[in-house]
C-alpha cells in the first residue's frame, strides 16, 4: 500500500536523523524544511539489549500511560494502554511485527534479537512504532495509526522526537492537511501535563522551557510565513480578544494580571486592563494569543496553590514587623498579615515566571536566527552614517526581519486599538508588597522556580 510504503519511508528517515543527533551530542540537529532550516534538540531515543530489555521498557511505558491518564480507548471503550503486551524474540532478522493475541495479554510484540542480526530493531524508534499498533489496533499504517504513534510520543514527554517525526511524515507527503497551530497547542498542553506529573524539579524547569521554546519557534515559522507571502495570501491579521480575570471585589486580581502580564510580554502580545482588575485585553495574532491563554490558564492555578501551600505551612510568619502595642506602650514584633505575604508570593511569583518565559523565548530566537545565518540566508539592510564615509551594509537574516515586522504590525493595530476603543491611561498595577514579606517573597521565586504546569485541558480552545 502506498500509505504503507510513505510511513516507512519516513520513519527511515526520522530514525536516520536520531543516528545523527546521536553522533552528535550537544549540537542541534538541522533539518532543511523547505526554504527553512529548522533546529531540532531531540530528546535521547532508548537503546535496549535484547527483547527482555524491551520487556522492561513496554512495561514502564504502559505503566506511565495509565498512571498519567492517558487513555487510548478502541471501538468498543477498552483502554489499550491498560492491556498487558508481550514482547518475544522473532527468529527472523528483517522484520519486527505486532500481532493480536488473547487477553489478559492482548498484544504481543515480536522483535529479533542481536544474534540473528536484529540490533536495528532494539532501538525507541522501533518499539514505540510497534506499541502504537497495541494502541491504535487494526488500523494499519493510517492517519490514525500516526496520530496515535505522534501522541505517544508526546506523552512520553518527548515533544521534539514527535516534532521530527512529524516533520518527516511531511516531507514524505503525509498528514499535510494537520493543522499545525493546533498540534502545536497540543504539544503545550501535553509538555504542560508532563511538567504537572514530574516530581524532579530539574524535570519540570525542562519540561517548561520546553514549551515555551515550541511556542516562540511556532510564533517564528508564522512570521516568516506572513512576512514572505503575499498580501492576498495572508490568512492571519491582528486581533483581539478579552480575558476574564475575575469577579470584582476578588482578592489579588492585580497579581493575576501581574501574571497574565508576563505571559503576553514573551509571546509578542499586548494588554489593556480594566480599571477594576477584573477583565484584559489582548492585541496580537490570534495564534499567540491562543498560546498566552493556555500558559495563563495553566500558571494561574498553580500560582494559587503554592500560595495556598505557603500559607498553610506557616512560613510566612518568619516575616515579622513592629507595630506600637499601646497597652504596653512598646514596639512588638508581629508577623505580617497573611494577606500581605501572599502578595509578595504571587508578585515574585509572577516575575521570575516571565523571567523564565523570556530565557525560553530569546534562546529560541537566537538558535532560530542562528540556524539561518549558518545556511548563509541573510538579506543586506539600510547601512547606517556614523560619519562623512558610510559604515558597509548590514546584513539580517529574514527570520530577524520578520519577526520585527510582526512587532511592528502588532505594535501599530494594538496604537489603532487605542484609539478606537479609547484605551488611557497606564496601568500601575497594585503597591509592591516584596518589602514587607522578603521571605513570602523568596518562597515565591522557589516555588515559580519548580513550577508545576497544568493539563492539557487548560488549551482547549473556545
Amino acid at each position: 500500500m502506498p500509505e504503507t510504503r510513505q510511513t516507512y519511508a519516513a520513519e527511515d528517515l526520522f530514525a536516520a536523523w536520531l543516528d545523527t543527533a546521536a553522533r552528535t551530542p550537544g549540537e542541534p540537529l538541522r533539518i532543511q524544511v523547505g526554504g527553512e532550516v529548522r533546529l531540532f534538540e531531540p530528546e535521547t531515543e532508548p537503546r535496549f539489549t535484547d527483547p527482555a530489555h524491551v520487556q522492561q521498557m513496554v512495561d514502564r511505558v504502559l505503566a506511565h500511560l495509565c498512571a498519567t491518564g492517558s487513555r487510548y480507548d478502541d471501538p468498543e471503550g477498552v483502554d489499550a494502554a491498560a492491556i498487558p503486551v508481550v514482547v518475544r524474540p522473532r527468529r527472523g532478522h528483517r522484520q519486527a511485527h505486532y500481532e493480536h493475541g488473547e487477553l489478559p495479554a492482548r498484544g504481543v510484540i515480536a522483535i529479533p534479537p542481536r544474534e540473528v542480526g536484529g540490533s536495528w530493531s532494539l532501538r525507541g524508534a522501533v518499539v514505540l512504532h510497534e506499541l502504537a499498533h497495541h494502541l491504535c489496533p487494526g488500523t494499519g499504517h493510517d492517519r490514525a495509526f500516526r496520530t496515535t504513534f505522534l501522541r505517544l510520543l508526546e506523552d512520553l514527554g518527548m515533544p521534539v522526537l514527535a516534532d521530527l517525526l512529524h516533520t518527516a511524515y511531511r516531507l514524505n507527503g503525509l498528514d499535510t492537511g494537520v493543522d499545525d497551530e493546533d498540534r502545536t497547542l497540543l504539544r503545550i498542553g501535553r509538555l504542560l501535563r508532563q511538567a504537572e506529573r514530574t516530581s524532579n524539579t530539574a524535570e519540570r524547569d525542562a519540561f517548561f522551557a520546553k514549551a515555551q521554546s515550541l511556542a516562540t519557534r511556532h510564533q517564528i515559522v508564522l512570521a516568516v510565513a506572513r512576512a514572505t507571502a503575499g498580501a492576498e495570501e495572508r490568512s492571519e491579521e491582528p486581533t483581539w480578544e478579552t480575558v476574564l480575570i475575575g469577579e470584582s471585589g476578588k482578592r489579588s486580581l492585580a497579581r493575576y494580571v501581574r501574571l497574565l502580564l508576563e505571559i503576553a510580554r514573551a509571546n509578542d502580545v499586548r494588554a489593556a486592563i480594566y480599571t477594576s482588575n477584573t477583565r484584559v485585553t489582548l492585541y496580537g495574532f490570534g495564534s499567540d494569543i491562543a498560546v498566552v491563554k493556555a500558559l495563563y490558564a495553566a500558571l494561574v492555578t498553580q500560582m494559587v496553590a503554592d500560595g495556598d501551600a505557603h500559607l498553610r505551612a506557616g512560613a510566612h510568619k518568619s516575616d515579622t514587623r513592629l507595630v506600637w502595642d499601646a497597652r504596653r506602650r512598646a514596639w512588638q514584633e508581629r508577623p505580617v498579615h497573611g494577606s500581605t505575604a501572599r502578595a509578595a508570593f504571587y508578585e515574585a511569583w509572577a516575575d521570575h515566571v516571565g523571567e523564565r518565559l523570556r530565557r525560553a523565548r530569546d534562546a529560541a530566537r537566537d538558535a532560530a536566527v542562528a540556524a539561518e545565518r549558518a545556511a548563509g540566508s541573510t538579506v543586506p539592510t539600510a547601512p547606517s552614517v556614523t560619519s562623512a564615509q558610510a559604515a558597509p551594509a548590514a546584513t539580517s537574516s529574514s527570520t530577524e526581519l520578520a519577526l520585527r515586522a510582526k512587532e511592528v504590525e502588532v505594535v501599530d493595530y494594538f496604537s489603532r486599538m487605542q484609539r478606537d476603543h479609547g484605551i488611557r491611561g497606564t496601568w500601575k498595577g497594585a503597591a509592591y508588597a516584596g518589602h514587607a514579606a522578603p521571605g513570602s517573597r523568596d518562597a515565591g521565586i522557589a516555588a515559580a522556580a519548580r513550577a508545576r504546569l497544568g493539563t492539557e485541558r487548560a488549551i482547549t480552545r473556545g
